[in-house]
C-alpha cells in the first residue's frame, strides 16, 4: 500500500446505503485518510457481488469497507482472493471454528454463508483505490433474516449459540487484512496457497457455475497458479475462469 498499512483511519457512521458508496460519494474528501476503513451500524442498501444485496440488519452485523491503494497494480487480480482469505482467517482465530471459503471470496460456515465481500476499484487520474466491502452475520438469529435467506444464511450466533461484540470483530478483521494485504506485496503465492486450502472442500467436487448469464456443471479443480478457478467439464475439457459464481 502506498500509505502507511499498520493502522486504517475509521470513519465510523450509524447508518448509510452503503459503505463503498459512502467512500466514492466522499472520495474527494477522504482520500487525504487512505488507507482507510468505513464501518456502519447498518445499510439501506448494501450490495453484493453479482448484482446481489447484502442484507444489514441494524446493529447485528459487521459492515465495513477498506480503501486503499496497493504498492504494485499487478496485484490487484487477487484482491478478491486475500479478502476472502483475511475473512475465514479472522473468523477462525477469532471464534475457535473452521470456516470454508468459496471462490474468490463468500465465507461459509457449516454449509451456509456467513460473510460476504465486494470489491471494486476506483482510478482517479493513474492512482488505483481499492474499495473492499465486507459484511459479516454477527449476531442475528434465524428470524431476524428475511424469509428468503434463512435456508442459506448463518450467523455467528446461529453457529455457536452466543453473541459476539461488533467492535471486536471490527478491530481483528483491519488486523487480518492488514497482514494479508503485507502477504500479497511481498509474496502472492502464499495468498494462493492459503485460498487453496480455504477452497478445498470443493475440490473433486461437481458444481454449478454461473458466469455471464449462463450456468455450468462441471468438477471443480481449485485455483490456478494465478488465482483463476479450474472447472472440468463434462467433455474432459479444463477451464479457467476468473469471474462468476459457484451456485447452490
Amino acid at each position: 500500500m502506498t500509505t502507511s498499512p499498520d493502522r486504517f483511519h475509521h470513519v465510523r457512521l450509524h447508518r448509510c446505503r452503503s459503505t463503498n458508496d459512502y467512500i466514492r460519494e466522499n472520495f474527494t474528501r477522504l482520500q487525504e485518510d487512505l488507507p482507510l476503513m468505513v464501518s456502519a451500524g447498518t445499510q439501506s442498501s448494501g450490495r453484493g457481488r453479482e448484482g446481489h444485496s447484502w442484507f444489514s440488519a441494524p446493529g447485528l452485523g459487521l459492515y465495513v469497507t477498506f480503501a486503499f491503494r496497493l504498492v504494485d497494480a499487478r496485484r490487484l487480480s487477487l484482491l478478491s482472493i486475500v479478502s476472502g482469505v483475511a475473512a475465514v482467517d479472522m473468523l477462525n482465530g477469532w471464534t475457535g471454528m473452521e470456516f470454508a471459503l468459496k471462490w474468490p471470496n463468500d465465507v461459509l460456515g457449516g454449509g451456509k454463508k456467513v460473510a460476504g465481500i465486494l470489491c471494486e476499484n476506483m482510478v482517479v487520474g493513474e492512482a488505483v483505490t481499492c474499495l473492499v466491502g465486507i459484511g459479516i452475520n454477527l449476531n442475528q438469529r434465524p428470524a431476524d433474516f428475511p424469509a428468503e435467506l434463512q435456508a442459506a444464511a448463518a450467523s455467528l450466533r446461529t453457529l455457536t449459540g452466543r453473541e459476539w461484540p461488533v467492535g471486536e470483530g471490527r478491530e481483528r478483521l483491519a488486523a487480518e487484512m492488514t497482514a494479508w494485504l503485507w502477504r500479497l506485496a511481498g509474496d502472492p503465492q502464499a495468498v494462493i496457497d492459503r485460498a487453496r486450502a480455504l477452497n478445498r472442500p470443493f475440490v473433486g467436487k461437481e458444481i454449478s457455475f454461473h458466469h455471464q448469464g449462463k450456468t455450468c456443471l462441471g468438477v471443480c479443480r481449485g485455483l490456478a497458479a494465478d488465482g483463476g478457478l479450474q472447472l472440468e467439464t463434462a467433455g474432459g475439457e479444463l477451464q479457467v475462469f476468473y469471474s462468476g459464481e459457484i451456485k447452490p
